[in-house]
C-alpha cells in the first residue's frame, strides 16, 4: 500500500519492522520498510458481519495481525479455545505488547501454514472452526494458495465443522465466485 496516513499516529507498539500505530482511536499494523498495512483494528466491522457467532468450540486461526478477529472469537459464547498460527515472530510481539493479560485460553504458533497444517493433521487434531486470515487481499494468487491450502485444513474439521475466509470487501468481482467456492 506504500505510504500511508495512519503514519501520523502514535507508535504503540513495536518489534523490529512490526510497527502498530494508534490514530483516532483505531490501530494499524504496518510491516517492512515499504510501509505495508498489514491490518486495522477498523476491520472489526466487517469480520464481525461475516463471521456472526459462527465459531464455536475448538477454533483455529491462520494469520493474527493485530488480534482483531482473535479477541473477537475469544468472546464469543460457546468459544473454548482458539489456537492461532502466525508466520511473523514480531506480530505476534507486537499482540502481545498490545494484550499483556491475553486469554489462556489462546495459543499462538509462530509458524508457516503451509508447514503448521499438515502437523496438526498427523495429530489428529480437529477444529470446530477454521478461518483463515493470513492474505491481505483476494486475487489470483490469493485464490490459488487458498486452493492448496484448505483441502488440508478441511482434514482438521470436526463433523459437524466450519471453515471459512476473510473476505475482503474490495475483492474484484472477477475473485468472489472463485474465493466462495474453496470453503463448500
Amino acid at each position: 500500500m506504500g505510504l500511508i496516513y495512519f503514519q501520523d499516529g502514535t507508535i504503540i507498539a513495536e518489534s523490529d519492522d512490526v510497527k502498530v500505530y494508534e490514530m483516532d482511536g483505531d490501530l494499524y499494523l504496518e510491516k517492512g520498510p515499504a510501509h505495508n498495512l498489514w491490518a486495522s483494528s477498523w476491520e472489526i466491522r466487517d469480520y464481525k458481519e461475516q463471521l456472526k457467532d459462527i465459531p464455536k468450540g475448538n477454533c483455529l486461526e491462520i494469520g493474527l495481525g493485530l488480534g482483531v478477529v482473535s479477541n473477537y472469537i475469544l468472546n464469543l459464547a460457546g468459544v473454548n479455545h482458539l489456537t492461532t498460527i502466525e508466520i511473523d515472530r514480531d506480530v505476534v510481539e507486537c499482540y502481545k505488547n498490545l494484550n499483556p493479560n491475553y486469554n489462556i485460553n489462546h495459543t499462538i504458533f509462530i509458524d508457516d501454514v503451509n508447514h503448521a497444517l499438515p502437523i496438526l493433521v498427523n495429530q489428529k487434531i480437529k477444529y470446530d472452526f477454521i478461518f483463515f486470515d493470513h492474505y491481505s487481499l483476494i486475487d489470483e494468487d490469493t485464490i490459488k494458495e487458498l486452493a492448496e491450502l484448505v483441502p488440508t485444513a478441511k482434514r482438521l474439521l470436526a463433523t459437524s465443522g466450519k471453515i471459512m475466509g476473510w473476505f475482503d470487501p474490495f475483492t474484484p468481482e472477477e475473485f468472489i465466485d472463485a474465493f466462495y467456492k474453496l470453503w463448500a
